[in-house]
């Protein structure tokens, strides 16, 4: 029995088939530009936690990859120029005739150097099967516990300094592409693939101090963009504290490194109280005393009962006003004849042929 399982649930999810490779003769004495790889023959590769098979027709690959030296993207010595699968699969490919690299790799297979490639190839579709499980892959048995890549990828190829073996060899790309093999035979999960190393502010200094001088520097930078933050959070919060007449004090509390919104708050209420005490102290000191009521009177006495003169009220006028038909006409409004009343009474106006009065 097999069945079909995540990716992220693998035991491997990452080789490099290491295989001879052929260089095609151009002259007698002389390799020619190209290459062909046959990367991998479809043979069973055994694991410590089981065996692993990827089927041929199912591995997915561009026809042009870009070949490098030693998996170092700045070290190219060519590309692919075809991927078949024919039994096998097989990459072909061409020398750079620009790189010191690909320069390099002929003149050393012209010596007899034996170089092998290493293809790399991630799984897209996987199933496990379990201990008495088994299934065809590439026309061979491949009995559980067992994994099977029926889809896959091909995505980089390179020249290593390998020794080759008569079939097709497998390493891992690292210890964290397939599950760690166990010290006391006990499976391990995936999540305890990583090992936990202790490393001290002491070896940093030591053995890696250009990475401790990143490392602190990233932390100042974290620091430093914390800390602005926090100041325009800060210097908002006082800024909305604004009231009229208080703008030199918002000003001066918003760039003073300190002073928090509440805070801001307090001393602007502080200064509008006093301003107010201020103003309240200022118009007692500039009032004067008051002056005694004098009430108006009533009415105007006649001039010879009484040697006071009392003083003109528009009452009384228009009282006199609304009595006498021949007032009305000759002055038209009360208005007009409290005028003439009150310069009558400081003695304004003359009258002659001896006449007094109206």
């Amino acid at each position: 029995m097999y069945k079909k399982i995540n990716i992220k649930d693998a035991k491997c999810t990452g080789l490099k088939f290491e295989a001879p490779v052929m260089l095609a003769a151009q002259k007698k004495d002389k390799p020619g530009n190209n290459f062909e790889i046959e990367a991998y023959t479809g043979e069973v590769v055994e694991r410590w936690w089981g065996s692993l098979a990827i089927a041929i027709d199912g591995i997915r690959a561009k026809d042009q990859i870009p070949v490098l030296l030693n998996h170092n993207p700045d070290q190219i010595v060519g590309y692919s120029t075809q991927t078949r699968k024919d039994g096998s699969f097989f990459v072909s490919g061409q020398f750079s005739q620009a790189t010191s690299e690909a320069k390099k790799v002929q003149a050393l297979a012209l010596e007899g150097f034996p170089w092998q490639a290493s293809i790399g190839v991630r799984p897209l579709v996987v199933v496990s099967l379990e201990k008495d499980g088994e299934m065809q892959v590439n026309g061979r048995t491949l009995k559980g516990p067992a994994e099977a890549w029926l889809e896959s990828e091909v995505f980089e190829t390179s020249f290593v300094p390998l020794g080759a073996d008569a079939n097709t060899s497998v390493a891992t790309f690292s210890h964290f592409e397939e599950v760690s093999a166990p010290e006391n035979g006990e499976h391990h999960n995936r999540s305890d693939r990583r090992e936990k190393m202790e490393i001290t502010l002491e070896q940093l200094e030591e053995q890696a101090p250009d990475l401790l001088e990143m490392i602190r520097k990233k932390a100042r930078d974290e620091g430093f963009a914390q800390g602005a933050q926090k100041e325009r959070q800060r210097i908002k919060a006082v800024s909305e504290q604004a009231m009229p007449g208080h703008e030199k004090l918002i000003a001066q509390l918003m760039y003073d490194g300190k002073t928090s919104g509440p805070e801001a708050a307090v001393q602007v209420l502080a200064a509008e109280k006093q301003i107010r005490t201020n103003a309240k102290q200022n118009l007692a000191d500039d009032s004067v005393d008051p002056v005694d009521h004098i009430p108006p009177a009533d009415h105007i006495p006649p001039a010879d009962q009484s040697g006071d003169q009392q003083e003109i009220t528009l009452e009384s006028c228009r009282a006199q006003f609304e009595s006498d038909q021949q007032i009305r006409e000759e002055f038209g409004d009360v208005e007009t004849y409290f005028a003439f009343c009150q310069a009558e009474h400081k003695g304004l106006i003359k009258y002659q042929s001896g006449k007094t009065g109206r």
